[in-house]
């Protein structure tokens, strides 16, 4: 299979993260188009039937999965992630709609404690579901190395950004 998931675009806002993301055609747009894929996240990922969820089908995840749109599972899996790694605060939340004359293309917001955490959460939620929805072939994704992998990300990032302030507060301080 081609690339299940495109990220088209991202836009960072003080509280939250969009990401446009095309879903490929040939590609299931929705879990019960593929439910051998759907359930290989399923297996992955268990957790995420116990998420929050606010949509039409009931007041958790595991009410929609079984027959919502892959771009909202994408959207838990990637909270998922966030609130292994330890860095996303006490709420992970985000929520999905479709994007009116653009087929098969999809808004996912997610709240944004940190811009590098969501977008590489995102990034490697997509991974698994192109692992899922591909066959699900050993080797199967290891979902504690992603985590710590998104956790070193995030860690190196903040300390390039400190290194930055104190490189630029030391040049305002010669500069004076």
């Amino acid at each position: 299979m081609a690339q299940l998931i495109e990220i088209e675009k991202v836009a960072v806002a003080p509280r939250h993260f969009t990401a446009r993301v095309r879903i490929a055609n040939g590609g299931p747009l929705t879990t019960d188009q593929d439910l051998v894929g759907t359930t290989h996240v399923y297996r992955l990922l268990p957790e995420i039937c116990d998420h929050t969820c606010l949509g039409d089908a009931g007041t958790t995840f595991k009410d929609a999965m079984g027959a919502t749109e892959v771009a909202h599972l994408l959207e838990h899996v990637a909270i998922e992630l966030m609130a292994r790694t330890g860095l996303a605060g006490d709420i992970s939340c985000g929520r999905t709609w479709d994007v009116v004359g653009e087929p098969r293309t999809f808004d996912i917001q997610l709240a944004c404690p940190d811009d590098v955490l969501v977008a590489s959460a995102l990034s490697s939620a997509a991974w698994i579901l192109q692992w899922a929805y591909s066959g699900g072939a050993d080797p199967k994704p290891d979902v504690d190395a992603i985590v710590s992998g998104i956790r070193e990300l995030v860690n190196h990032a903040d300390e390039v950004a400190k290194a930055e302030e104190k490189r630029d507060e030391h040049a305002a301080e010669v500069a004076q």
